[in-house]
C-alpha cells in the first residue's frame, strides 16, 4: 500500500504531461505525437521530483540554523 502512495501521483503527473505534449504536438501537426507525449510526461515528472527535493532541502536547512 505504501508504494501506491508514491506511484499513483507520479503516474498522474506523467499522464498529465503526456496529454499536454500529445495535444500540443498534434495541434502543430508534428509526426509521432505519442513519443513527444511520453517524453513530455517524463520531463514533467523529473521537474516535479527536482522541485520537491529542492523544497525539502530548503526546509531542512531552515530547521538546522
Amino acid at each position: 500500500m505504501g508504494v501506491l502512495v508514491l506511484l499513483v501521483p507520479a503516474l498522474l503527473v506523467v499522464v498529465l504531461g503526456y496529454a499536454v505534449g500529445h495535444a500540443l504536438w498534434s495541434a502543430l501537426g508534428g509526426p509521432g505525437p505519442e513519443l513527444v507525449g511520453w517524453l513530455t510526461g517524463l520531463v514533467l515528472l523529473g521537474v516535479v521530483v527536482w522541485a520537491l527535493l529542492r523544497a525539502r532541502r530548503r526546509s531542512r536547512r531552515g530547521r538546522v540554523s
